[in-house]
């Protein structure tokens, strides 16, 4: 808990966190509804940023369990490649602009939250 204060605290202090807590919220959402394309960019994103380290974690497990060295050497860089298209892919459906309107609102949410 007191690590989250803390990078709540560093976070307040930069330019982004300040222009997060000033946002009004749900000013971008009320303007335009997403798409089909939108919601599938999102679950693209949300999914390379949920899939990137615990795929690299049991590959250097595998790798290790099984003593084969060049499983981690030939698959960890496919896997960090294929975690970048996969996010990349998703920054382009979705739209760069929806996605930094979802950090600003989720950047602020944190804020508040843990920033007292």
């Amino acid at each position: 808990m007191a690590l989250l204060r803390s990078l709540a605290h560093w976070l307040a202090r930069t330019e982004f966190g300040r222009k997060s807590l000033n946002k009004p919220v749900g000013q971008f959402a009320v303007k335009w509804q997403p798409g089909t394309r939108v919601y599938i960019g999102l679950v693209l994103v949300v999914i390379s940023l949920l899939l990137g380290l615990p795929a690299l974690a049991l590959l250097g497990y595998l790798s290790a369990r099984l003593s084969k060295p060049m499983m981690m050497a030939v698959g960890g860089p496919i896997v960090v490649l294929l975690v970048h298209v996969m996010f990349g892919i998703g920054v382009y459906l979705a739209g760069r602009n929806y996605l930094v309107e979802m950090l600003h609102w989720a950047a602020k949410r944190f804020l508040q939250k843990y920033r007292e």
